[in-house]
């Protein structure tokens, strides 16, 4: 008899600020010229924006419609990030790597180190796009670089806890430069956006149990494992069904803890923030698809894009939009009655 799972409120402890992805073409171009990182950086040409674009169209949709539908003040720079994003995690050292492969991507994450750091690059679009952003927005050069770091291990987990570090370094790196270019560098910024790091890496482990069993990998932790009482043979050869699916119901109600959690506080936090959290519209509608096919990541619907995603990304953002000029009012209001009172 199939049980059928819900997601469940889980005691979760309060997490403190928290955060995958190539310019192979560009690669081997690199410039022996060590840039000032005091010197203003000249405004790349808009054609440079096309290739990032692209790029995070193509192997991050989800957060592509939340560039599209961000402040327009904001939107090159958060490309820029985003596209960085895509190439160091496109390079990432994974257990499945060959000998070769590892050396060719070790090789291309110190090259973006490099461009980091400050090395001019020219004729690479991405590159010049992510100093530029660094540069105007005044990035933290620790954040960007910690995605490079995380990127030069492969990943083994022991429990949930390792899952959450290790999207600390990652998710979570990239929502708080996100917060860095909306403007918004605060305490509870920061933690709104680990929340939703948290939330985001644990969503990526579960969306990729098909293709790594495909690859005979399986990286769920080894706690989760033996709680369930599955194996990692198991779920790689897809045996014990249920037992799969209590596997991935244990990590998207851990993952949903952190849903919860972010959008608590995104209703303390100022429009522009919320503009940063929105990925979790997206994440929160892959969990709650999963619960209607049963927590079963096999089935063939569980990771199909929903049509009307964009939509409701859009909707959201609306919604933000709307109940900000609400507030704006309210605060013209109250002013004017006080202006009235003093006159």
């Amino acid at each position: 008899m199939m049980l059928c799972r819900r997601f469940h409120l889980l005691k979760h402890p309060t997490t403190t600020a928290i955060r995958h992805i190539s310019d192979e073409e560009h690669f081997h171009n690199l410039s022996r010229k060590q840039q000032n990182p005091r010197a203003a950086t000249p405004k790349p040409p808009l054609s440079n924006l096309g290739p990032c674009l692209d790029l995070i169209k193509k192997h991050d949709y989800e957060h592509y419609l939340c560039i599209l539908i961000s402040p327009a003040m904001s939107r090159r720079s958060l490309s820029a990030l985003r596209a960085f994003n895509v190439e160091v995690s496109k390079a990432a050292i994974t257990p499945y790597s060959t000998p070769q492969e590892r050396e060719i991507n070790k090789l291309k994450l110190m090259w973006w180190r490099q461009v980091v750091e400050g090395r001019e690059v020219a004729g690479s679009p991405i590159a010049s796009e992510l100093r530029t952003a660094i540069t105007q927005r005044n990035l933290s050069k620790g954040f960007l670089l910690r995605l490079i770091d995380a990127r030069l291990t492969p990943v083994r987990y022991t429990s949930l806890h390792d899952v959450e570090r290790a999207a600390d370094d990652t998710f979570s790196a990239v929502n708080y430069l996100t917060m860095e270019v909306l403007g918004n560098k605060s305490v509870e910024t920061d933690h709104a956006a680990s929340h939703l790091g948290r939330c985001e890496g644990l969503v990526a482990l579960i969306r990729s149990l098909p293709l790594l069993a495909a690859r005979g990998v399986c990286l769920v932790p080894s706690t989760t494992l033996a709680k369930c009482g599955v194996s990692q043979e198991e779920i790689i050869r897809r045996q014990g069904e249920e037992k799969i699916q209590d596997v991935v119901h244990d990590i998207a109600s851990s993952a949903h803890v952190h849903a919860d959690h972010c959008e608590k506080l995104m209703s303390t936090l100022p429009l522009s923030a919320k503009h940063g959290l929105l990925p979790i519209i997206p994440a929160k509608l892959f969990l709650k698809r999963l619960e209607k096919y049963d927590f079963n990541i096999f089935h063939d619907r569980v990771l199909v894009r929903p049509p009307t995603l964009f939509f409701r990304v859009a909707f959201e953002s609306k919604k933000l939009n709307i109940a900000a000029n609400i507030e704006n009012l309210k605060k013209l209001k109250t002013i004017n009655e006080r202006r009235k009172k003093k006159g």
